[in-house]
């Protein structure tokens, strides 16, 4: 064999076993590269098949996010001349009290999530994050966790409140009214009246409340004393009642033994009597006031 055959067949011998380790190495790194191809894609199979994943993509789920996103403030642009219009809340009509569905109606979406139309829990999900309705929320939350015996009590409640309003068939304008009612009935029953303007000309030495019985703007039980200087005559006025808070309307007054209500306004009404009170003496007497 000449030296030029030597030297290459030398140089084989050598590169030979390096290419096979190199191919080897090239091989080994295409096998994990597919096998990390592979654990990736079975990652992400598993991530897009997983039930959060799911869920989330479902209408109504993401309806409530369209809602609280239409709640989101807006940044500001840097403008040369920045734009005076804000942005104004939406309002809810009166209308979606006829949109409610069960299962809720949900929105449509695009392939890539764009919004084609809203469903009913984006009107919800937009009315939470309303001040009035988050005011609400967390004003009738209680400074501790309840016991099981208040969550009752407030569930009763409520189920007892939605029982009662099922059975009605109530105009708008007759439930402000009812609730108007509640509430000032509720001030008035609290509320404690003022005795004024007393009759001395009539003898009258002193109307007062009676210890221990109701005194409020709905109901008193007052004590007429006369003078031992002359008797309380009838039919004359014999003092002023004024209410601590005043009526929505002019209410209807009842009194006991003889007992009357004259001048009767929102404010209050006079006191006047059907039979004398003698000398000295006194009379004990019911009043009812109501709307």
């Amino acid at each position: 064999m000449s030296d030029t055959k030597e030297a290459i067949a030398g140089l084989m011998a050598v590169a030979l076993p390096m290419w096979v380790r190199a191919q080897d190495d090239n091989d080994r790194e295409l096998r994990n590269n597919r096998l990390d191809l592979r654990d990736l894609e079975d990652q992400l199979r598993a991530c897009c098949n997983h039930g959060a994943n799911i869920r989330s993509k479902l209408p109504v789920n993401q309806d409530f996010g369209v809602g609280l996103a239409l709640s989101n403030p807006k940044a500001a642009v840097p403008e040369l001349i920045p734009t005076t219009s804000s942005v104004t809340r939406p309002a809810i009509g009166d209308d979606a009290a006829l949109d409610y569905k069960w299962p809720p109606r949900t929105g449509t979406y695009t392939a890539n999530g764009a919004v084609s139309e809203i469903g009913e829990i984006t009107r919800l999900a937009l009315a939470l994050l309303f001040q009035e309705n988050r005011a609400w929320i967390e004003g009738f939350t209680l400074s501790s966790a309840p016991s099981p015996l208040v969550t009752t009590q407030v569930f009763n409640a409520a189920r007892a409140l939605s029982t009662v309003i099922s059975s009605l068939n109530l105009s708008r304008s007759e439930y402000v009214s009812a609730w108007s009612q509640l509430f000032n009935a509720g001030l008035q029953a609290i509320g404690t009246p003022t005795i004024g303007s007393l009759n001395a000309a009539n003898n009258v030495a002193s109307v007062a409340s009676i210890g221990g019985a109701t005194f409020t703007n709905r109901a008193m039980r007052v004590r007429i004393t006369a003078s031992g200087s002359g008797l309380i005559n009838a039919s004359t006025d014999v003092a002023t009642v004024t209410f601590s808070k005043a009526y929505s309307a002019v209410p209807a007054i009842v009194g006991s033994n003889g007992l009357q209500a004259v001048n009767v306004t929102t404010q209050g009404f006079s006191i006047q009597l059907s039979n004398a009170i003698a000398p000295g003496t006194s009379g004990d007497f019911s009043i009812v006031v109501g709307v």
